[in-house]
């Protein structure tokens, strides 16, 4: 034993230095353990206290070290896990500096992501159908295409509950394919659409406006993944 040990005040100001030189890093676990088993401290009624290897607190009766716990009243004890505790905390403080994205998911509960794309794609081409009968005097503005961009996203919004249902039974045919391929195809599906309509139809924008509906259509059912009691 040393001739000068430590208070037990001192023994703890030290265990908690070690611990949080551990906790960082800055110190591996041989050194952490070989350190802590080097604190010695004697009580007030004259025992003798120390650390083990693992981190807990170890009283020598005179024969052998029995695990216990020291009683300091100016120090706060901490507990033997205490990277377990630090981590917990690191987590909770992150926790706070990234809260939950409450914005996007108040947006993503409304119909606006899903006619967003269409109402933009139909905005465009609406401008080009009207520049065009201005310019060359074309065959009229092209509004039924724009509906159906929006409409028919926003329809399937609103009955996306019972669409889900139906759509459960071809989860197994969706998952035997990657997303990346079935995004492919739904970009794909338009334009094979829109070559078979042009040679079907004689009218232009009539092929136009069944592209429209029956891609918007293939496109939903083909990525769209049901919530199943609630979860996607």
């Amino acid at each position: 034993m040393e001739n000068q040990p430590m208070t037990l005040n001192e023994m703890m100001q030290a265990y908690q230095t070690l611990n949080n030189d551990f906790n960082t890093r800055r110190m591996d676990k041989a050194a952490y353990s070989a350190a802590l088993t080097q604190l010695k401290a004697k009580d007030a009624e004259g025992r003798w206290w120390s650390c083990s290897p693992e981190g807990g607190f170890v009283w020598y009766d005179g024969s052998r070290w029995i695990p216990g716990q020291p009683v300091v009243s100016s120090v706060q004890t901490p507990p033997p896990m205490i990277a377990s505790t630090t981590t917990g905390s690191q987590q909770a403080a992150s926790l706070k500096k990234s809260p939950p994205m409450k914005g996007w998911r108040k947006l993503t509960s409304t119909p606006i992501m899903a006619i967003l794309p269409g109402a933009v794609i139909g905005g465009l081409w609406f401008l080009f159908t009207l520049i065009r009968l201005i310019l060359d005097g074309g065959k009229g503005v092209d509004i039924l295409t724009p509906l159906i961009l929006t409409g028919v996203p926003l329809v399937l919004w609103l009955l996306r509950k019972p669409l889900d249902n139906l759509l459960i039974p071809l989860q197994k045919f969706h998952k035997s394919f990657p997303y990346a391929l079935r995004l492919g195809i739904a970009f794909a599906v338009p334009m094979l659409t829109g070559c078979g309509c042009s040679a079907i139809f004689t009218s232009g924008y009539t092929a136009m406006h069944f592209t429209a509906l029956m891609s918007t259509l293939f496109g939903y059912f083909l990525l769209r993944s049901p919530k199943v009691n609630g979860v996607s």
